[in-house]
């Protein structure tokens, strides 16, 4: 389907003819008598074309021109005029109409006209979420990495969500990050100067949920602390169906209490849920509330699982990476085209948070001293103690390769003892001579 055009004309004959026109041509077509009718049907998103006739009763073209470029000055524009009407076109263009089009004119020729406008749209729109996604990844904060459609899509969906109030349905399998999509979220709205709240439902009684999340007669809850910031409820279809009630009945009172007031009332408190199940389903199953549902369904935004994002296996694992070694202060191990390999044909069950377990495991393995070695993704991960021996071997290891193996310099470093460095050196089977240049 091509994008959506707006025709504007008073006169139905022509209204119909063009519009029948492009929809034959696959456009999405809605048509209008009047001008004013069509002001209240679009914004600054709009991904389409407008094209308006000039002489109308009411308002007319050029008046709707000026108030249409008030909400968008790149609005593509296309104006309709009659021979008579050439000056008036000009000074639209002037204005900032996209082109005209005189009366009579062909068929192939207002498809032209439309197809550039629409091109010239789209590009207009890529630009602008290319500009916010560059603020936003280089802004504090957490961030929503990938190069996958789906990502791109819900980074999308995420930017119109930065100055809207509404409550947001996080639906996604475990570990495909719907706690660092609420952090983003909360940190790119206008309540970012204070905390996201957060509150874990699963495995919580009635009697808990409603301490936790409402008070009582000793303390306020998770409610009345988010006040004037973001409530986050994980996997909120582990709720009693009782507790699903409470949070229903406590959204339509915040709702009666702010309906009066401005929209955008940043003294009450936002809702982010999660849930890793579908909602949808719970639903219609009879196991989740369905006035709750058709409450939080208003704004869903669905993460997808790692599997269907292969494109960003890898990006995602460098990151986690050089997060990692970076934490550490050692430096990030190279991957061999085995263990790339093996990555990309790994189908992740745990996805991103598994990704970031294993690269953290190959981090503390310290596994770019041996190049060849492979990495056993089905391996469980190393206990305790194994951690924090492979990981002093790690330091060890790399402030003897980065100092060539002079000891003093690696004492100074690790702020270890003569003896004590020869000790552990000795435990780890490393040898100075072998770091020397």
């Amino acid at each position: 389907m091509k994008p959506p055009v707006i025709f504007i004309d008073d006169e139905k004959a022509i209204r119909d003819s063009l519009g029948q026109t492009l929809e034959l041509e696959d456009y999405q077509v809605q048509l209008f008598p009047s001008a004013r009718q069509a002001l209240s049907v679009f914004d600054n998103q709009f991904p389409g074309v407008i094209i308006t006739d000039i002489n109308m009763p009411g308002m007319d073209g050029m008046t709707f021109l000026q108030q249409a470029l008030a909400i968008d000055a790149e609005l593509p524009v296309i104006m309709l005029t009659g021979h008579g009407d050439i000056s008036t076109a000009v000074d639209a263009m002037r204005i900032g109409a996209y082109d005209f089009l005189e009366k009579p004119f062909s068929t192939e020729h207002l498809l032209d006209v439309v197809k550039r406008a629409c091109d010239k749209r789209e590009l207009v729109l890529e630009n602008r979420e290319l500009k916010r996604e560059l603020a936003s990844q280089s802004s504090p904060g957490p961030r929503i990495l990938g190069n996958s459609l789906a990502i791109k899509q819900l980074r999308r969906s995420l930017y119109q969500l930065q100055e809207d109030e509404s409550t947001v349905l996080l639906e996604g399998e475990e570990g495909t990050g719907k706690r660092l999509v609420a952090q983003f979220i909360h940190d790119h709205s206008p309540r970012q100067h204070l905390p996201l709240i957060s509150l874990k439902c699963q495995d919580l009684s009635e009697q808990q949920f409603e301490e936790l999340c409402f008070g009582d007669a000793s303390h306020a809850g998770k409610w009345s602390e988010a006040q004037g910031s973001t409530l986050y409820l994980e996997n909120i279809d582990r709720l009693a169906a009782v507790s699903q009630q409470r949070l229903l009945y406590q959204l339509t009172q915040q709702a009666q209490l702010t309906q009066p007031a401005a929209p955008a009332n940043h003294n009450k408190t936002r809702l982010i849920v999660s849930s890793c199940r579908s909602l949808d389903t719970l639903t219609s199953q009879g196991q989740f509330s369905d006035g709750l549902f058709r409450h939080l369904k208003q704004c869903a935004l669905s993460l997808p699982p790692l599997r269907e994002r292969q494109e960003d296996i890898e990006l995602l694992f460098q990151n986690f990476i050089r997060t990692a070694a970076s934490r550490y202060n050692i430096e990030a191990p190279l991957l061999n085209a085995e263990q790339k390999s093996k990555l990309l044909a790994y189908d992740w069950p745990g996805n991103v948070r598994e990704l970031r377990t294993v690269s953290e495991r190959l981090v503390l393995l310290g596994n770019h001293f041996d190049q060849q070695q492979t990495f056993d993704l089905d391996t469980p991960l190393p206990s305790l103690s194994e951690r924090v021996h492979q990981f002093e071997f790690t330091l060890i290891s790399d402030a003897l390769r980065r100092h060539n193996g002079r000891l003093k310099e690696v004492q100074a470093e690790l702020a270890l003892a003569r003896k004590t460095l020869y000790d552990k050196m000795k435990k780890h089977g490393l040898d100075k001579q072998d770091f020397k240049e």
